[in-house]
């Protein structure tokens, strides 16, 4: 098999958010994408009345072997924008003799790479995302880039307010929900909403049917992808020491005092977990409260300490970790997708304990 490997590559040029000005560019720079390669006859393809014609045509060369690539090229590399995509490409390559399907945009997502390769389609993009795969020519090569620009993306995602969306969406998984639904389950504004389930739909995430509803469906992908980026860390927090030694009788003193104090507080990591799905020991109890940390130094003796404590008090950076907080037997814990990103990157066996949570009690139903 022909092995083709470029070296690593930055930016090729500022990428334009005009699909005729993208077109041009990648025209320009296909030689040099395709380095190793001899690149002829490219050739832009007028659009049919229907639409369904691609954009873009060129012949390369490897060897004894050629073959006619079919181009579509979309500003947005996301998989939603690849889904409309597929079936113009398929239908290319039916069309067009010795030809393969190739997907463009200025940057292709991993979750689009992903998606266009379990079809069978190529992909290329101007950060220097590739994928080829046809008769004995196999190219397979990721940018540099790449893991930076899903940092950012993912970033936007799981600010402190787009992240009360998705625990709306993952705790409600099969409900359908109109943006003024979401509004007032997330308090936020219909604009805000828009916003994060427009980033949600391109992605992939989320569809809208006819009555512009928002439906979930891919709540695993989310969920992790979630997750992966998430930090408690985010939070500050601060340790005490507490003479009551046993986390089990820790939690119930705190629990007993924060309900009689009304106190806002929800147990999370290990603590959380032991009262809904117990699969690690631990000896730290972690939890969120918003209210005046004195109360609680004062009503349960706690001593503020750098090392050696036994309590965790989180000052969540948003009040969303709070939203759909479970109450088990009298104890206020975050809700269990809350519970599993907090787990998710927890050093101390949170991951086990995250999978455990995340088969007894997550249980995402296929669409």
């Amino acid at each position: 098999m022909l092995l083709a490997i470029a070296e690593n590559m930055q930016f090729i040029e500022k990428v334009s958010n005009n699909e005729k000005e993208l077109t041009e560019q990648f025209t320009r720079n296909l030689p040099y994408l395709l380095k190793g390669f001899k690149v002829r006859g490219i050739k832009t393809q007028p659009k049919g009345i229907n639409n369904y014609d691609w954009d873009l045509t060129a012949e390369i060369i490897a060897g004894k072997i050629r073959k006619k690539l079919v181009f579509e090229i979309k500003t947005i590399g996301e998989p939603k924008s690849a889904m409309v995509s597929i079936p113009i490409l398929e239908s290319a390559t039916k069309s067009v003799k010795n030809s393969y399907p190739v997907f463009v945009s200025g940057y292709i997502s991993e979750r689009t790479r992903k998606l266009l390769k379990e079809r069978d389609i190529g992909y290329m993009d101007l950060t220097g995302n590739i994928f080829l795969k046809f008769d004995d020519v196999w190219m397979d090569r990721s940018a540099p880039e790449s893991f930076k620009r899903e940092r950012r993306a993912l970033k936007q995602i799981i600010a402190p307010k787009a992240t009360r969306v998705l625990r709306t969406l993952l705790t409600r998984p099969n409900e359908e929900m109109k943006i003024t639904d979401l509004a007032r389950l997330c308090s936020m504004s219909p604009g805000g909403i828009y916003w994060v389930v427009r980033l949600l739909e391109e992605k992939g995430y989320v569809e809208r049917d006819s009555n512009k509803r928002v439906i979930l469906v891919r709540p695993d992908e989310l969920l992790d992808d979630w997750a992966k980026s998430w930090d408690i860390r985010k939070n500050s927090w601060t340790t005490y020491f507490s003479f009551e030694k046993n986390p089990e009788a820790l939690m119930r003193i705190i629990a007993e005092f924060g309900n009689n104090r009304k106190l806002d507080y929800a147990f999370t990591l290990m603590a959380g977990s032991s009262l809904v799905a117990p699969f690690v020991r631990f000896q730290d109890v972690w939890m969120y409260s918003d209210s005046d940390e004195k109360e609680w130094i004062e009503g349960l003796d706690l001593r503020p300490v750098t090392t050696g404590g036994n309590l965790m008090i989180i000052k969540p950076y948003d009040g969303g970790v709070f939203m759909d907080a479970q109450s088990i037997k009298d104890m206020n814990v975050v809700s269990n997708i809350q519970l599993y990103v907090d787990l998710y990157n927890y050093a101390a066996r949170g991951r086990e304990q995250a999978e455990f949570l995340k088969e007894r009690m997550i249980k995402f139903k296929e669409r």
